[in-house]
């Protein structure tokens, strides 16, 4: 019991430290969900075992990334089937491409200049590469040089998306 005390404490703490915006959006993502399962109603967060948008802004926020909405911090774009979710993430961009399968995923992560976008295991050079993050569904354009930061956000979305 006192375990569960402290780990509440210590979620409270942390939420009570970050910036509102962010806060506030993961916040009522997480009431909605938890409204809609009290009134028997279907979660709006259902665990598919392949990403949402809320799925992913959930594991950043719980990565302790702090998303929030914006595209300032984005850089060019590609183009492809599905229209982006833009976040910012510290002082970085992200863009988001959720699509309907793995193959499709697969295919546009493939049409992806290797000059430009590298995986996240490769270091950036000083040619300031997008960070590409692939994993089920979710291709991920992080537009950051922190190595600290790539491996955070890598990290999130590479663990998986949540089971059912």
């Amino acid at each position: 019991m006192r375990r569960v005390v402290m780990g509440l404490v210590a979620v409270t703490s942390l939420a009570a430290c970050r910036p509102g915006k962010a806060a506030s959006d993961t916040a009522a993502i997480r009431q909605a969900a938890t409204a809609s399962t009290a009134s028997g109603a279907q979660p709006l967060c259902q665990r598919t075992g392949h990403w949402s948008e809320c799925t992913v802004r959930i594991r950043l926020d719980q990565s302790g990334l702090a998303p929030q909405s914006g595209a300032d911090k984005i850089g060019d774009l590609p183009t492809f089937s599905v229209k982006p979710l833009l976040f910012t993430v510290g002082i970085s961009g992200v863009a988001v491409y959720l699509y309907p399968d793995t193959v499709s995923r697969h295919a546009a992560g493939a049409s992806l200049d290797t000059t430009r976008f590298v995986a996240q295991k490769r270091p950036v050079s000083m040619k300031s590469e997008t960070t590409l993050i692939q994993n089920d569904n979710v291709l991920v354009l992080l537009f950051s040089k922190n190595e600290h930061q790539r491996e955070r956000v890598a990290d999130a979305i590479t663990a998986g998306a949540p089971q059912p």
